[in-house]
Order: structure tokens, then C-alpha cells, then sequence
């Protein structure tokens, strides 16, 4: 890697700071829009059933329409699709804001207009992910991806932060205006960007193209054992953070005996640890082997899994408690982080660019059906156990993956493989294809 590389070159590269910028407005509004939008439906209906068939119907694009849509972008320049989709969005909050003030918005409608915000997402964030690797040298990607995530983290937490002040200022329906504006901004910055080569190829409408085109991309990732792992891995990392995600409330009731403010502290202490580790992973990633973060990464999160257990007697400490579950929740966060980069940069430096926005699709399918998947799983399970005993069930299960990828030589064979090898795999695949 070259040694000049890092934070200041990168603020230097002023197309990717453009990017960088709209996707620092367009999360600002988004996490104001989260908190907004919650609220609408619950004024709106007074039903939670209508915030899960929305929060269901919002992850249909992602898992049924994003691979499709990632075949279809890459004979196409991206930067049209993400002004497009953005403006999109901007008229679908529009019309939400404008029905739910004017009194004719219907579940129904909203139903409609998330699905259709959703399916212009599926499009958007391929595209997105394609551009990537067009803005940044290869050397400048993990410096990038660490600013960009550092950045977007600190902005959703001040958009989550600051959204009720906004509510109560200018109302439910003008928090979403808000985000109505930032996807026109979005759109208008990234309208100036300069993408050198942004259209490698046209599928000319040939409908028998578009699905040979999508079949590559299938075969890449079913074939290619840096690109399967890395789809294969998110999917269990998105999996298996889901019970601390959806039981955070039974554990610090249940098991530490605290209220709220466990909560609060257990989420704070995270988020502050990933935006340590995210901005600390170059400077790693010089130094700690590729097989290092996947291994450590992984075994935090089980060993947090069972930490907070076998700890339990001394939870009637209170100044133990605040003390210890900072500090591990905190570590966690930083391995967490670091992992996700990792996934990421690494995505980005080994996938061919021309099967990116196929593979960045499907990874992001796959990752968004763990998701509800594993929630089923964890329903299930909260029915008939304890929360304590979920939480050492699901620790254990991730140290023993970990523990096997090791022992088995998995990601020594798996992330040993070159640029060079990796290439060489993807011109045999798609020969064999076409």
C-alpha cells in the first residue's frame, strides 16, 4: 500500500467528497425521517400491526428486487440512477408529508409509497456501491469506506438525536419535508460529479442479454470462493447480531435487573466503539492479516453473548454493571466495526468491477433475509426460553463457527487467494456462462 495514503488524500479527492457529502445529507434525513415516520403510522393507525406490515413490506425490494436490479445497472451509468432514485424518494416523502397535513393519506397509501420508496432503495444503493471503486485508487478504498461509515454514523446519531426537537417544532409531517429536502441536495451534488468510464457496456434492451447478464452474477457468487464467503459471512454477522438487537430490553430487565438507561448505555458504548474502530481500521489493516479480522470480529460478538451472562451475580453491583457493560459493549462495537470494513473494503478490492453492482445486490439480499429470518428464530425461542439462555445459545453457536473457519484452514484457503487468482476465476466463470 502506498504510504502517502490516507485521511488528508482523501479530502483531497474532491469527486468522492461530493459523494461523500450527499450520503452525509441523505443519512441526516433518513434519520430523522426514522424517527418521523414511526410516529406517523402510530398517529396515523394507532395499530402496530400496520408498523410491521410496513416495516415487512420495506424489505420485499431489498431481498426480491435488489439482485435484479443489480444486473440490470451495470450496463447503464450509474450517477442518472442515483439522481433518479433519489428524486424519487424526494416526491414519494412529499406526497406521505402533504397527505398526512392534508388529512387523505390511508394505510393503504402508505403501504403503496414505502414499497415504492423501497424498490427506488433496491436500485439506488447498487449504483451507489458501483461508483465506489470509479472515485478511489485501490489503495485509497479502505481509507474511504472508514471515513464515509465514520461519518454517517456520527450524522445518524444526530439526526436520531435532534428528530423529536424537530417533530415538536415543525410537526410530524415537516420532519419528513426535512427529509423530502435532503434527497433533492442528494441528488443536485451528486448530479456534479465527474465518473470517469461510468457506462462500461449497454444491454440495448435485449431481454435475452438482461438475463444472461443476470445469470453471470449468480454464477460469480456461486462459484467464486472469495465472493460466496463474503455474501455467506454478512448474512450470518447480520443473523447473529439480531437477538442482542431485538431482546436489548428483556436483558437489561431480566438478566442485569436495570431499566432504560441499560439500554442506553449498552447502545451508546457500541456506537462509540464502532466509530473508533471504523476510523482506526487502515492503520489495522497495514498490519493484522486478512484472516485476523474475520477471526476476532467474530469471536467478540459470541464471547459478548456469553459474557453478559456469566457475569449475571455480579449485576447487583449497579457501579459494576454500568462499569463493565460499558466497557464490553464499547469493545464489541470497535470489533464489530472493524469487521464490517473489512467485509466491505474487501468486497470492493476483490470483486471484478464489472460484476460489482451484481455482487453488492445480491450481498445485500442475502443479508436483508437473515435478518427477518433469524427474528423468526429468536421469536420462537424467547416463547419457550429464557432470554439468558437465547443469549448463550447463539454465543456459543457463533464462537464454534469461528472456531471451525480456524481449525478447518477455511479462511486461510478462502482469503489466501490473490487479485491475480481471483481474476483468473472470474474470466473462467463468465466464459463458461456466456
Amino acid at each position: 500500500m502506498d504510504k502517502k495514503t490516507g485521511y488528508k488524500e482523501i479530502l483531497k479527492n474532491y469527486q468522492y467528497m461530493k459523494l461523500l457529502l450527499a450520503g452525509l445529507i441523505n443519512r441526516f434525513g433518513d434519520s430523522i425521517d426514522t424517527i418521523a415516520s414511526a410516529w406517523l403510522i402510530y398517529e396515523l393507525t394507532s395499530n402496530a400491526m400496520w408498523s410491521a406490515i410496513i416495516f415487512g413490506v420495506n424489505k420485499i425490494p431489498t431481498v426480491f428486487i435488489q439482485p435484479l436490479a443489480g444486473a440490470w445497472i451495470e450496463g447503464k451509468k450509474k450517477k442518472p440512477i442515483m439522481v433518479a432514485t433519489d428524486l424519487v424518494r424526494a416526491v414519494c416523502v412529499a406526497f406521505i408529508a402533504t397527505g398526512f397535513l392534508m388529512g387523505f393519506l390511508s394505510s393503504w397509501m402508505l403501504v403503496v409509497v414505502s414499497f415504492t420508496i423501497s424498490t427506488a432503495e433496491a436500485f439506488r444503493l447498487p449504483a451507489g456501491s458501483a461508483v465506489i471503486p470509479k472515485l478511489l485508487k485501490k489503495e485509497e478504498i479502505s481509507y474511504g469506506t472508514s471515513m464515509s461509515t465514520a461519518i454517517y454514523t456520527v450524522v445518524e446519531l444526530i439526526g436520531m438525536g435532534i428528530a423529536a426537537g424537530i417533530i415538536a417544532l415543525i410537526g410530524t409531517a415537516g420532519a419528513i419535508y426535512v427529509d423530502m429536502v435532503t434527497f433533492i441536495l442528494s441528488a443536485g451534488i451528486i448530479a456534479t460529479i465527474k465518473i470517469a468510464s461510468d457506462e462500461r457496456r449497454d444491454i440495448n434492451g435485449n431481454l435475452q442479454a438482461y438475463f444472461v447478464t443476470l445469470k453471470q452474477g449468480f454464477t460469480y457468487i456461486a462459484h467464486n470462493k472469495v465472493a460466496m464467503f463474503l455474501v455467506l459471512f454478512a448474512a450470518f454477522l447480520n443473523a447473529i447480531l439480531v437477538p442482542l438487537n431485538s431482546l436489548l430490553a428483556p436483558l437489561a430487565n431480566e438478566v442485569i435487573g436495570s431499566g432504560a438507561e441499560m439500554i442506553s448505555i449498552i447502545t451508546v458504548s457500541s456506537t462509540c466503539g464502532m466509530l473508533v474502530g471504523t476510523v482506526i481500521y487502515p492503520v489495522l489493516a497495514k498490519l493484522i492479516r486478512k484472516e485476523l479480522f474475520v477471526i476476532s470480529g467474530g469471536l467478540c460478538i459470541g464471547i459478548y453473548y456469553l459474557a453478559v451472562i456469566l457475569v449475571r451475580p455480579a449485576y447487583s453491583s449497579i457501579l459494576f454493571s454500568y462499569v463493565y457493560l460499558t466497557f464490553m459493549s464499547f469493545a464489541m462495537g470497535i470489533f464489530i466495526s472493524i469487521l464490517s470494513a473489512f467485509l466491505q473494503v474487501v468486497f470492493i478490492e476483490l470483486i471484478d468491477e464489472q460484476y460489482f453492482a451484481r455482487a453488492s445486490s445480491i450481498m445485500n439480499a442475502m443479508g436483508s433475509v437473515a435478518t427477518p429470518a433469524m427474528s423468526v428464530v429468536v421469536s420462537l425461542l424467547a416463547a419457550w426460553l429464557p432470554t439468558a439462555m437465547i443469549f448463550i445459545i447463539v454465543g456459543a453457536i457463533d464462537v464454534l463457527v469461528c472456531l471451525y473457519l480456524v481449525l478447518s484452514h477455511t479462511l486461510s484457503n478462502i482469503l489466501g487467494c490473490n487479485n491475480e487468482d481471483l481474476g483468473k476465476e472470474v474470466s473462467s466463470y463468465a466464459t463458461q456462462v456466456k
